[in-house]
Parts: C-alpha cells; sequence; structure tokens
C-alpha cells in the first residue's frame, strides 16, 4: 500500500487501538493462535484483551481453556504453555454489532470475507499483523516480525512444474553459500528482536550440504528471539544422523510435504524418511492431499494498471518476508524469481537489512513501500486474493508456455 503518514502514524495506530479496549478476533486460524501467543510473550499474559473470537465455521458456541484448541492446523515448537482460560468461540452469526466494537482479524484465508462483512456493518477492523507489528515496537521497543524465509539450496530432488519456488526455472542450481547464509542470518537479528516463525527452504533444504551449520547457527545464537524454527522438506530425503540427533534435542519443526498421491516414485522414500522421524521422536507434521493453486508464471507479466496492482497486492496475505543476500524482501516469491535470473531486481521489491532503521523495516513489513506494491505483484497470483486456479505437483518440469503470449514480451 501507499505510505500516508496521517493513516500509518504508529502513534495514531497505538491511540486508536490501545491496550485498554477489548477486542474481537475474527478468524478461529492456526494464525489466530500464533497471534495470541506471540502478543502474549512480548507484552505480558492477558494484556491482549479478547471478548470472544468469531468464525463462521463454528457449529455451537464453545469455551476453549487452552488457545491450542483454536485452530487443529496450528504447530507447536517450544514447550511455553499460553495460559488463557475460558476464550468464548461464537459463530458469526451471533456477533453482536455495536458501534464501539473493535475487530481484529485473526486469518490470512478469510481476511478478505471477514473485511467486507465488516466494511459492510460499518465495523472498526484491524489486521492481526498490525496489532503484532506495532505494539511491541510502540509498547516495549520489541522489533518483532511474523515471519522470514531463508533459502539455503536451489536443488531440489522434484522438480514441480508450478513449484512456487519456481524450481524448474533455475537453469543451473546452487547450494548457497554457508557464510553468505550466516551474514544474512546474523544482520537480520541484529535488528529483529523476535519472529514468529523463522523458515528454512529450498529447494529441498536436506540436499544443502551446510544445513547442519545453518541449524546449529540458529539454535546456538537465536532460538530465543524465535517462536518457531521450521525446515520445510518433501520427504525423499534421509538427513544423516548427526542432523537427525540435532532435530530430536532441539526446538525445530519439520513441515514435511508428502506428495506420494500423486507421485509414485516417491512414496517409498518417504515412507522410509517418516519412520525415521516418528522412531525418533522428532517434531514433525506431515502435510498430504496438499491443493496446490497457480501463483502464476514469472516469465508472465499481466500488466495491470496500478491502482489495480495496488489493490491486488493490499488483498494478498503471503506470510512470508524473504531474506536473501542482505535484502529482506517483501515477498519470498520474488526473492526466488529474482534468483532465477528471470524475473528482474527492483529496488522498491526489498530493504537493505543491513542499513535500514527499525520503524522503516516494520512499515515495509506491513507493506508500506514506494510504489504501493512490489513488481512481482505484477506477474503473481498473490495468497487468498480470491484467485484459485488448481494445478497439480504431479506435473514435473518447466510448465507450458501460454500459448497465446508466445510471440510478446514478457517481463
Amino acid at each position: 500500500m501507499l505510505y500516508n503518514d496521517e493513516l500509518h502514524n504508529f502513534d495514531k495506530f497505538v491511540s486508536d487501538w490501545n491496550l485498554d479496549t477489548e477486542y474481537v478476533l475474527f478468524g478461529a486460524s492456526k494464525e489466530c493462535i500464533q497471534f495470541i501467543r506471540t502478543i502474549d510473550l512480548l507484552l505480558g499474559e492477558n494484556v491482549l484483551k479478547i471478548k470472544y473470537i468469531v468464525d463462521h465455521d463454528v457449529k455451537n458456541q464453545t469455551t476453549l481453556n487452552n488457545i491450542n484448541e483454536i485452530s487443529s492446523f496450528y504447530h507447536q515448537s517450544k514447550n511455553i504453555e499460553i495460559k488463557r482460560e475460558n476464550i468464548q468461540l461464537i459463530h458469526i452469526d451471533d456477533f453482536e454489532i455495536t458501534p464501539n466494537t473493535q475487530v481484529i482479524i485473526t486469518t490470512d484465508v478469510y481476511k478478505q470475507k471477514y473485511k467486507e462483512f465488516l466494511e459492510k456493518n460499518g465495523v472498526k477492523w484491524t489486521w492481526y499483523k498490525n496489532i503484532a507489528s506495532i505494539w511491541p515496537y510502540k509498547h516495549k521497543n520489541i522489533v518483532h516480525i511474523f515471519q522470514s524465509d531463508v533459502l539455503v539450496t536451489e536443488k531440489c530432488s522434484l522438480n514441480c512444474s508450478h513449484c512456487n519456488m519456481f524450481m524448474p526455472h533455475y537453469e543451473f542450481p546452487i547450494h548457497r553459500e554457508l557464510d553468505t547464509i550466516i551474514s544474512d542470518i546474523d544482520s537480520y537479528f541484529k535488528i529483529v528482536d523476535y519472529v514468529s516463525v523463522f523458515h528454512l527452504v529450498g529447494g529441498e533444504p536436506f540436499l544443502y550440504p551446510n544445513i547442519e551449520n545453518v541449524i546449529k547457527h540458529i539454535l546456538e545464537n537465536y532460538i530465543t528471539k524465535i517462536d518457531k524454527l521450521i525446515i520445510t522438506t518433501n520427504g525423499t530425503i534421509l538427513p544423516k544422523d548427526s542432523i537427525i540427533q540435532l532435530l530430536k534435542d532441539n526446538d525445530v519443526i519439520l513441515s514435511v510435504s508428502d506428495y506420494s498421491d500423486k507421485l509414485e516414485f516417491v512414496k517409498s522414500k518417504i515412507t522410509k524418511v517418516l519412520d525415521v522421524y516418528k522412531n525418533n521422536t522428532i517434531n514433525h507434521y506431515v502435510r498430504n492431499e496438499i491443493e496446490w493453486y497457480d501463483f502464476g508464471d514469472l516469465r508472465v507479466k499481466k500488466n495491470l494498471p496500478t491502482e489495480e496492482l495496488i489493490n491486488h497486492f493490499d488483498s494478498c496475505t503471503a506470510p512470508f518476508r524473504g531474506l536473501n543476500d542482505g535484502q529482506f524482501y517483501y515477498c519470498h516469491l520474488n526473492t526466488s524469481a529474482v534468483r532465477t535470473k528471470l524475473f528482474p531486481l527492483s529496488e522498491n521489491d526489498y530493504v537493505d537489512i543491513n542499513t535500514i532503521s527499525k520503524e522503516e523495516l516494520l512499515k515495509f513489513d506491513l507493506g508500506y513501500t514506494d510504489l504501493g506494491y512490489i513488481t512481482f505483484c505484477d506477474n503473481c497470483n498473490g495468497c487468498n486474493t480470491g484467485i484459485k486456479i488448481p494445478v497439480s505437483y504431479e506435473k514435473q518440469g518447466i510448465r507450458d508456455f501460454p500459448k497465446e503470449l508466445k510471440s510478446k514480451t514478457l517481463i
């Protein structure tokens, strides 16, 4: 979004959204749990006053005494329990609209749906990420980022045509230099005090020969600044024994994307790897029967008008910031698109992690860019924007180029 000092002034925000107000949360999601957990960890238990949580997918009014019961999709790494009792969960039809009600939308998937509902009914709302970034900074001088991703390797054991990291488009995929990754992580944590989700990705991270060094460096130096350290893997590569032990002994979550329902040739590999994880009580969860949607072709520019690009950007809930070569990207898909060398680098789309100020970093993280969008938005369908084109991970190799565009200049 285009930055407006009056609308996006942090002092004004904490005046309008203050600690004394009792808030209604819209969205019983994994983001809701992480949001409550993060605020309680950073500002203190029950500083965030919750009247109740509203969701459209609740059968009956429910009282919860554990925030982890809000959504079955949440996965916790650290054994730090958040004590919240008598959390009321109600259906959206039972939501009482009053003039002074203030709502925090706490879901990515249904953000647009709830936004439209609240605006139609004249209810004041904000997104959970605004609270999660601005409150810690203004009340405790804590720089908090919700999620950041680090690509450790361009190499992968699969070659999915519609991979959101665009793996088939790397002509000569490489492993990133260990020193560069370590430098990026060190620079990041010099300015960032806390991150809710720190995410190592590829390619396939367990193909990276120095992955153990990266994990150790994070655990030894920064794990107290991280709530959830996650590694996403496709489950086809069995880590060596020393890595298995490292994962077993520490607060690391493995997110395993199991594609064996459509890729028969990986089934035996994934079964073997998952058995090792289970036998070693490694904290992991398996994502199978995954729904993939097309993010778009990084080679194809839509040439949207500026106003449409800003609206498209504002509706996107992409959670993943990207950390790469000293640059902090708003969108990690953009990071990978640039690394393929098929998409141009734009200074609008990232900030220098070594020179940016704390407040400017937070404003960039909240989407205040020079153009009001990032340039990659013109090539991407976005996250939860309403554009849902189902695709399959069954297809391998570079995706087919649209016939009608073969004769046109693209990027």
